[in-house]
């Protein structure tokens, strides 16, 4: 499948098709040592429950550190409603031009198609 490009586009043709060919390889790359990684973590993590090493240490150039993760909580009901009404109160304020919109910085998302 070719990508749709303006006609006024820098890169055209054979160009853009070997960029979004590069992207595609890597992307799918980088699936596959992400899934690698994980393993390797939990295995890493297991050796730090195991007292094998310190939570945090430095080995081949590379710091380590280790982090519980980020606390969450699960809150009572009578605030759950409080915040669908706060909720509701943004999608109105939204609705009604009360709000003022912003953008975060653009980004491209890139995921390999399903098999």
């Amino acid at each position: 499948m070719a990508a749709t490009t303006a006609s006024s586009s820098p890169m055209a043709g054979a160009a853009l098709d070997a960029l979004l060919d590069r992207i595609t390889v890597l992307k799918l790359q980088q699936k596959s040592i992400e899934a690698e990684l994980c393993l390797l973590l939990e295995q890493l993590s297991g050796a730090l429950e195991a007292g094998e090493l310190d939570a945090s240490f430095s080995h081949n150039g590379c710091s380590f550190c280790w982090s519980a993760g980020r606390t969450s909580y699960a809150y009572p009901e009578p605030l759950q409603q409080q915040e669908q009404a706060l909720k509701e109160a943004q999608r109105l304020a939204v609705a009604t031009g009360a709000a003022t919109e912003k953008h975060g910085k653009a980004f491209w998302t890139i995921k390999p198609g399903r098999s």
